[in-house]
């Protein structure tokens, strides 16, 4: 399989690969294939911008970056926030839903390349 070099930012919801800038997803919350990221960490930061443009590039480019990643949390366990350590792979996704009641669900189809 193929290996490509993928560059992000801080704060920058995406990655770029080949010049491309893709959506980055938590391997944290990957199960088999089946992604489902509730957001809880989001609600109330005013984030409905960030968390559209990223949902929108999924459903129209139906490709993801899978990354690994520290996570932080908060006194009860839950999870607060998350830093990228790393890149997995790009993955074709479908099946994408999001709503701000249950978050943003997905199914990895097809692993394309990966990624240092």
């Amino acid at each position: 399989m193929p290996k490509k070099k993928a560059i992000g930012r801080q704060g920058w919801w995406f990655a770029q690969v080949d010049d491309v800038a893709l959506p980055c997803l938590h391997k944290s919350w990957l199960k088999g294939l089946n992604y489902h990221d509730p957001f809880k960490r989001h609600e109330g930061k005013g984030l409905e911008k960030k968390i559209k443009e990223a949902v929108d590039a999924i459903i129209d480019g139906r490709q993801v970056i899978l990354t690994t990643d520290n996570e932080v949390r908060d006194h009860d366990g839950e999870i607060i926030a998350f830093e990228r350590t790393g890149y997995i792979a790009v993955f074709e996704v479908d099946h994408v839903t999001y709503s701000t009641s249950d978050g943003l669900r997905l199914r990895l189809t097809k692993r394309l390349y990966d990624l240092e």
